[in-house]
């Protein structure tokens, strides 16, 4: 594993960690102790305990997906902005964690607010940070994500290509719902029939959440192989124009994206160049 995945990684686990480290250590010696048992900022409390649990790690499962396309798309230029996105996911998953297994999460970091205080806990804490790294990188450092004085644009460099990648992802995406799905639905009504309940807007709901789910895993897989495939036909647009600029007497060397497939063709670009300039020669 490459070092830019691997100090993100360890970043995401030592929050998580010292996060569930510090709530134990308060549940039995903090005297600011409190507990929320809601779902976001202490809303839906009154939500039964199955469909908060059921929500929440939905949620987990969509905020892991975005992250884990997150680090794979920015370039290894944007270490901070990873090292952010890191903490921040941390301190979600640190409260969801908390939320899933016991029902409530754990406050005891006291802060005066006029005439009362406010209590939080580490996992908020990380949140706040990794969304100042986050906002910080994005306005003082933005070329490192949005690529101002590139030409490649577009991110459908190649339509056809691209569009083909995505469908086929899309498609993996579809088989595995599918699969995942029809034992869900298995396994959900052989214990409804078991336990002798009948669940049919159990069953109702269940079959509009999981239709939900699928068509946002499809469209999130879709996206996901634009991205990827962009790293293919995006470097041969690349050097493709720079083969044209060369011959029309533009002389510079060609630079490719951090994350670009084919680093190989600046190599190959930089030997046509030399050779180029000393035939003219």
């Amino acid at each position: 594993m490459k070092n830019r995945y691997l100090w993100s990684t360890a970043i995401l686990f030592a929050t998580i960690l010292s996060d569930q480290l510090t709530k134990r250590w308060a549940s039995l010696e903090s005297p600011y102790l409190h507990y929320n048992q809601g779902f976001i900022m202490g809303l839906y409390a009154e939500l039964p305990d199955s469909l908060r649990i059921v929500a929440l790690g939905v949620f987990a499962g969509f905020i892991l997906f975005v992250y884990l396309l997150l680090m794979f798309v920015i370039p290894s230029a944007g270490r901070w902005l990873k090292y952010g996105l890191s903490m921040l996911v941390g301190g979600i998953f640190g409260n969801v964690i908390d939320k899933i297994i016991f029902g409530r999460t754990v406050d005891f970091i006291p802060v005066p607010f006029r005439n009362s205080q406010v209590v939080f806990n580490l996992a908020d804490l990380y949140q706040w940070v990794g969304c100042g790294i986050i906002l910080w990188i994005i306005f003082r450092r933005d070329r490192l994500i949005w690529y101002p004085e590139s030409t490649r644009q577009n991110y459908l460099i190649n339509p056809r290509e691209q569009l083909g990648v995505a469908i086929n992802y899309s498609l993996v995406a579809l088989a595995t719902s599918l699969m995942l799905g029809v034992f869900s639905f298995s396994f959900f009504r052989t214990v409804m029939v078991t336990m002798e309940v009948n669940g049919k807007h159990l069953m109702l709901s269940f079959a509009l959440t999981y239709f939900m789910l699928t068509l946002l895993f499809c469209i999130m897989s879709f996206i996901t192989g634009i991205i990827i495939s962009h790293r293919s036909s995006g470097a041969l647009y690349a050097f493709e124009k720079y083969c044209d600029e060369l011959m029309n007497g533009h002389d510079r060397k060609l630079k490719l994206r951090d994350n670009d497939h084919y680093k190989h063709l600046e190599k190959v670009a930089d030997k046509l160049r030399v050779h180029l300039i000393s035939k003219d020669k």
